[in-house]
């Protein structure tokens, strides 16, 4: 197997790591990822909880709103671009799902029906031969011989699957990260279509000095914010818990599928680094 780049995370998966996590009693906590801990748990949500805490006083003049609202749109610009990258990046974790199961769907479907083959060829060829050299003890003894080998060698290629926990299935879970991430993508290209609809009507009420239209975009505005808020606070949990998975995927891969044994470590390992000079787990 061919050496491949060591796996690096991006800076900004670095820097929301990098983020202090602090529990309900405000003490410090690690920030390896471990999303069944309580601890942790309350850490995220206590980062979210920093971004709903806004503070804001500012003169509402004509040209104030107009820089607000061209900021706002860069703003919501940014926010597609960003939705987008998180959809690739949801639909590629998806396909890379599907394809690991589809190796090991494949690996049990060649090991079965090799088996199957063994069985229905050289295991009824066995037979015969034992029947029709039942006198001579000889060869009896050779047949039987092959006999043990042949079974040995069943044995040893139903073995070679690797996936031992049947009730963990990764296309389930690649349909359940696509139907996830679709509903996130609709909710927030929703959100992001209803600022842009916000803005321009403020854009219009100043053009056309409605006071109706802006009085009426000011409640939209103070609704839209709420939501943002919220919004804001949900992405920087979900980013920071995310970023705390990237820095070091492989640990917590490895501690979950040994915890629920659902693959041979050694093929884990052998799958994870993926360097030519690590012994290959098959070639016994």
């Amino acid at each position: 197997m061919a050496a491949v780049v060591n796996y690096s995370p991006p800076w900004w998966v670095n820097l929301l790591h990098r983020l202090p996590h602090f529990n309900i009693e405000f003490q410090l906590v690690s920030s390896d990822f471990r999303p069944e801990d309580s601890e942790y748990q309350k850490s995220v949500l206590l980062l979210g909880a920093v971004a709903l805490q806004p503070s804001a006083d500012c003169c509402c003049t004509a040209w104030c709103v107009i820089i607000a609202t061209l900021v706002c749109s860069a703003g919501i610009a940014v926010g597609f671009y960003g939705n987008g990258e998180s959809s690739d990046g949801a639909n590629r974790l998806a396909y890379s799902l599907r394809h690991a199961n589809r190796t090991i769907s494949g690996v049990e479907k060649l090991v079965s029906d090799s088996a199957l083959a063994l069985n229905q060829t050289v295991e009824e060829s066995l037979v015969q031969l034992e029947t029709a050299f039942q006198e001579q003890t000889d060869y009896v003894s050779i047949v039987q011989k092959l006999q043990g080998q042949l079974d040995e060698l069943v044995r040893l290629m139903v073995d070679v699957p690797f996936w031992s926990n049947t009730d963990i299935s990764l296309e389930d879970l690649a349909r359940k990260t696509e139907a996830f991430d679709f509903y996130r993508w609709l909710g927030y290209l929703g959100l992001l279509l209803f600022d842009v609809l916000i803005c321009l009507l403020v854009l219009f009420g100043l053009i056309r000095n409605s006071r109706g239209t802006l009085i009426g975009v000011c409640l939209l505005g103070v609704l839209t914010l709420i939501i943002s808020w919220g919004s804001l606070g949900l992405e920087l949990a979900v980013a920071a818990s995310a970023s705390d998975f990237c820095v070091s995927p492989d640990t917590y891969i490895t501690r979950v599928t040994k915890e629920n044994a659902v693959i041979n470590q050694d093929i884990l390992q052998y799958y994870l680094k993926c360097s030519s000079g690590q012994i290959n787990p098959f070639q016994q």
